[in-house]
C-alpha cells in the first residue's frame, strides 16, 4: 500500500538536483509576491547562518503532490514562494558569475557554474520550475528569469509595479535585482564559499504525499498550526481539491474547470484589492449569511462544512458575485445611512444583514437599513457589547433568509432594546457632564451631520486624525478674559456635554483651539483656509452668532439652546422620544 506522505530532510542541492523530480506550482496557489522585506531576509537568514558556519541551516517545508498527468512535474501545495525565489539566485549566479568557484578543485562538494545549471533545468532540456499560476506567469518567468542570459541586464521596477499582485514579473526583476546587488558585494572567494554552503549545508523538509487532496489536507494541518496563510488560501485549496476529485477521470474536463476557477477566483480578488475588507473577512460575511447564526466551528471548516457537496465552481461564482454586490452597495454607495453605518464597531454584523438584504433582494430594505441603523447606535451609546448584539443580528439575518415582513423584524430590534433597557441607558450616557471621550460621540455628531445635509450625492466623512471633535468653551477658558462671563460651576456643568461639543477639521480646531469665542467664530467662518466650516452642525452656532443671539456669546443661556438642537436632532434621526431630556434641559 503507499503511504500517504513521506518526509525527507534534502539540502538544496538535492531539491533541485534529484534527477527524478520537476516542480510545478500549480493553478491554485498564489502568484509569486515576495518583494524586498521577504526577499532580504532570506538573504539575511542564509548569510547569517553561512557567517556563523551553523551546520545544516534549516530553510523550511515544502509539500508537494504527485500529479495526474504524464508531464513528470509534481506540484508543490506550500513552499511555491521560498522554490522560486531560490531559483531566481540561481538564475542571477549562471548570468553574472559564470566563472563561481572555477579554480576550487580540491573539494569534491563544491558548487560551479554546471552544478546551478543543472539546478535550473534537467539534462539542459526541462527547467526544474514552472509556473501554472496564470496563463502568462510561465512565459513571464521563463523569458525574465529562466532563459540563458536573462538576468544579465534587468530593467528596473517602481514602486507601483511593484504593488500589482497580479503581474509577478515585476517581482521577479525585483529579486533578481536584490540578488545581484547582494552577491556584486561580496568578493569573488566569499562568493564561492557562499553559494556552497546554500547549496550544501541548507537543509529543507520536502513532504512528498501521494495525491493532491491529501497533500492540501496536510497542508490546512500545517497552516492551522501558525504558518502565515489566510482562511481565504485555506478555502480556495479546499475548492480546488474538490474539483480535481469530483473530476479526476475526465482529464480535459478538469483542465476547463480549473480554469474557469482560477479565472472567478482572480475576478474576485480584484474587485476587493481596493476594498475595506479582505477576502477572508468576506468570506467570514459570506458564512454568516449562508448560516444566519452563530458559528460553532472555525471559517475554514465551517465553509468547508457548507460547501462539500457544492460544485466548486458555482461556490465561487456566488462568492464573486456577493463581493461584486459588496463593491456596489457598500463600498461604492452614496447612502448616508450607509456611511453613518461605517462608523459602527461591529462592522461585520451589519454589513452581514446588510448584504443578506440586497442578495435576498428584501422587499423592505430601506426601511430595515433605517431600523437596523438605529438598533445599533442605540446599542452602542448604551454601551452594549458584541456579544450583546450578536445573537440578535443573527436572528435578523435570518428573518430575511426567511422573508418576513419589515414589521417582524421591527419587533425582533424592539425587544432587545426593551428586555436590555437600551432607552433608559442611551438617556443616562447623553445628559452625562462627560461626553468628550466616548468613541460614539464623533460618529453620532456626523450621523446628524448627515441628515442635515440635502440630499444631493453626498461623500463618506472618515474619521481620521484631520476631524477634530471642538469644545466650542474651551478647556482652558480661564486663561482668557473674554471667558469671564463663564464660571467654574457652569463649566463643570457644561464644558464635555452634548451641548459643547461639535466638529471642525484638523486645522480649523488648531486654529480656533483654546481660543475667545469671537475668535473661534472667525476660524469657523473663514480662518488661514479662507472658507466657512463645511460641518452643518457647526455652522448652525455660526449662524446664531451672525445673527446676533445671545448677544455674541457662548453663555449658560446659548449652551441650554444648543442642548435642546442637539436632542431634538438626535431623536429625529434615531426615532426616539427624548421629550424628558429637553425638559430636564441641561446635563447632570
Amino acid at each position: 500500500m503507499e503511504e500517504s506522505f513521506k518526509p525527507l530532510s534534502v539540502s538544496v542541492s538535492q531539491l533541485f538536483g534529484d534527477p527524478k523530480t520537476l516542480y510545478r506550482i500549480p493553478q491554485y496557489q498564489r502568484p509569486y509576491k515576495w518583494v524586498n522585506e521577504q526577499v532580504e531576509q532570506l538573504w539575511d537568514d542564509v548569510f547569517d547562518a553561512y557567517e556563523n558556519n551553523v551546520d545544516n541551516y534549516f530553510l523550511g517545508s515544502v509539500i508537494t503532490a504527485k500529479n495526474s498527468d504524464e508531464s513528470g512535474y509534481i506540484d508543490v501545495v506550500d513552499g511555491q514562494q521560498r522554490l522560486t525565489t531560490l531559483m531566481i539566485l540561481f538564475c542571477v549566479l549562471r548570468d553574472n558569475y559564470e566563472d563561481i568557484n572555477i579554480d576550487d578543485n580540491g573539494n569534491p562538494f563544491t558548487v560551479d557554474i554546471d552544478a546551478i545549471k543543472a539546478a535550473i533545468s534537467l539534462n539542459n532540456r526541462n527547467k526544474r520550475l514552472k509556473l501554472f499560476t496564470h496563463l502568462n506567469h510561465q512565459s513571464d518567468f521563463l523569458k525574465t528569469i529562466l532563459e540563458d542570459g536573462a538576468t544579465s541586464t534587468i530593467e528596473s521596477v517602481t514602486k507601483t509595479q511593484l504593488k500589482n499582485d497580479q503581474e509577478p514579473v515585476y517581482k521577479f526583476r525585483n529579486t533578481a535585482i536584490i540578488f545581484k546587488e547582494k552577491l556584486a558585494s561580496l568578493d569573488s572567494e566569499a562568493r564561492g564559499k557562499f553559494v556552497n554552503y546554500l547549496f550544501n549545508r541548507v537543509q529543507l523538509i520536502r513532504i512528498d504525499c501521494s495525491n493532491r487532496d491529501f497533500a492540501i489536507k496536510l497542508f490546512q494541518v500545517l497552516n492551522d498550526r501558525g504558518i502565515d496563510l489566510t482562511a481565504a488560501d485555506l478555502i480556495k485549496s479546499y475548492l480546488i481539491g474538490l474539483l480535481n476529485s469530483r473530476y479526476k477521470d475526465d482529464k480535459e474536463l478538469l483542465k476547463n474547470y480549473e480554469q474557469n476557477f482560477i479565472a472567478d477566483w482572480h475576478n474576485m480578488e480584484e474587485i476587493m484589492k481596493n476594498s475595506d475588507l479582505n477576502l477572508s473577512e468576506l468570506f467570514t460575511m459570506y458564512e454568516y449569511y449562508l448560516l444566519a447564526n452563530n458559528p460553532k466551528k472555525s471559517l475554514t471548516e465551517e465553509l468547508q462544512e457548507l460547501f462539500k457537496k457544492e460544485d466548486p465552481n458555482k461556490v465561487v461564482a456566488n462568492l464573486k458575485d456577493f463581493a461584486s454586490l459588496y463593491d456596489e452597495k457598500i463600498v461604492n454607495t452614496n447612502s448616508k445611512i450607509i456611511y453613518s453605518l461605517r462608523y459602527i464597531r461591529w462592522g461585520m454584523y451589519w454589513k452581514t444583514i446588510t448584504m443578506t438584504a440586497f442578495t435576498e433582494k428584501y422587499k423592505y430594505v430601506d426601511e430595515l437599513l433605517r431600523e437596523l441603523r438605529r438598533f445599533y447606535y442605540l446599542s452602542w451609546i448604551a454601551g452594549k457589547t458584541l456579544s450583546q448584539i450578536k445573537q440578535t443580528s443573527f436572528n435578523v439575518i435570518k428573518a430575511i433568509k426567511d422573508n418576513k415582513h419589515i414589521n417582524y423584524i421591527k419587533k425582533i430590534f424592539e425587544n432587545k432594546l426593551e428586555k436590555d433597557k437600551i432607552i433608559v441607558l442611551v438617556k443616562e450616557n447623553l445628559k452625562s457632564r462627560e461626553i468628550d471621550e466616548e468613541t460614539w460621540i464623533k460618529p453620532l455628531l456626523l450621523l446628524i451631520e448627515y441628515e442635515l445635509t440635502d440630499n444631493s450625492v453626498p461623500h463618506f466623512i472618515k474619521i481620521e486624525k484631520d476631524i477634530q471633535l471642538e469644545h466650542i468653551l474651551p478647556k482652558k477658558y480661564e486663561q482668557y478674559k473674554e471667558w469671564g462671563y463663564i464660571t467654574d460651576k457652569v463649566a463643570g456643568i457644561w464644558l464635555r456635554s452634548v451641548a459643547n461639543l461639535t466638529l471642525l477639521s484638523g486645522k480649523k480646531n488648531v486654529e480656533a483651539a483654546n481660543s475667545p469665542f469671537q475668535t473661534k467664530m472667525e476660524v469657523y467662518s473663514s480662518g488661514k483656509e479662507k472658507n466657512t466650516t463645511s460641518f452643518r452642525v457647526s455652522q448652525h452656532i455660526l449662524d446664531d452668532y451672525k445673527n446676533g443671539k445671545f448677544n455674541k456669546k457662548w453663555d449658560e443661556v446659548a449652551l441650554k439652546d444648543r442642548w435642546q438642537w442637539f436632542i431634538e436632532n438626535f431623536e429625529r434621526v434615531l426615532n426616539i422620544d427624548c421629550d424628558d431630556l429637553k425638559k430636564q434641559g441641561r446635563p447632570e
